[in-house]
């Protein structure tokens, strides 16, 4: 099974599902229990706006429907007219056009491997860093470059570029930085984007992390 079979996107409206084109309604059952059962108390109550991607007949989008209310308590707010307007995302691929550089040659002032990835360096447009544990960046994350953990995400700057934690599906990942203007944000197969625009300089640390199937964005410090 593909990771890609299935991905959840976040936006104002509620959860966007994208589903592969050719799969089957028992295909996509089985992707649904797998992403949603382990991880279920991140997702129960959540609003889905819609399923985007493959083309549903109406009585696969009335299945669906009744699924992730029945099994997951998660309700679809979107019309069937609507399932059919299918926007062709792209945004999956993007990590293939990075050239990930070996630990070594990065400019890290220290390098700390373990659990965690520990690096003191700007983090440049291009560069991409994958750890199988933490990612902890005491410095700049450059628009352009690409974090990627197995768990959570900690930058002690500014982070511009892209962070994608729990690649594994932890949704009990978080992303922290002193400067949150991520271009995109990931934690599992749970996908949001900045605003148009950009988003304002926060007067706080700032933590995304999962609740009710979305990314949401909070002060990390909210009582100073």
């Amino acid at each position: 099974m593909s990771e890609n079979n299935l991905i959840f996107r976040g936006s104002k409206n509620g959860l966007f599902i994208f589903l592969k084109e050719g799969m089957t309604i028992v295909e996509i059952r089985e992707n649904l229990e797998k992403k949603i059962k382990p991880s279920l108390k991140f997702f129960e109550g959540a609003r889905v706006a819609n399923f985007k991607g493959k083309k549903l007949t109406r009585e696969e989008f009335t299945y669906l429907c009744e699924l992730m209310s029945s099994e997951y308590k998660m309700n679809v707010s979107g019309s069937y007219d609507e399932s059919q307007e299918m926007p062709q995302e792209k945004e999956e691929v993007r990590e293939e056009r990075f050239e990930e550089s070996s630990f070594d040659k990065l400019s890290y002032g220290e390098v700390a491997k373990g659990d965690s990835l520990m690096a003191r360096t700007t983090v440049r447009s291009g560069q991409l860093i994958h750890s199988n544990g933490n990612i902890v960046i005491v410095g700049d994350v450059n628009p352009g470059a690409f974090l990627r953990a197995a768990g959570s995400i900690i930058v002690m700057g500014n982070m511009r570029g892209v962070a994608h934690a729990g690649v594994n599906g932890d949704y009990d990942a978080f992303i922290a930085a002193f400067n949150l203007q991520a271009t995109q944000l990931r934690i599992g197969d749970i996908i949001t984007r900045a605003p148009d625009g950009g988003s304002a300089k926060a007067a706080s640390p700032e933590i995304a992390s999962v609740k009710q199937g979305m990314i949401v964005v909070e002060a990390y410090l909210p009582n100073r």
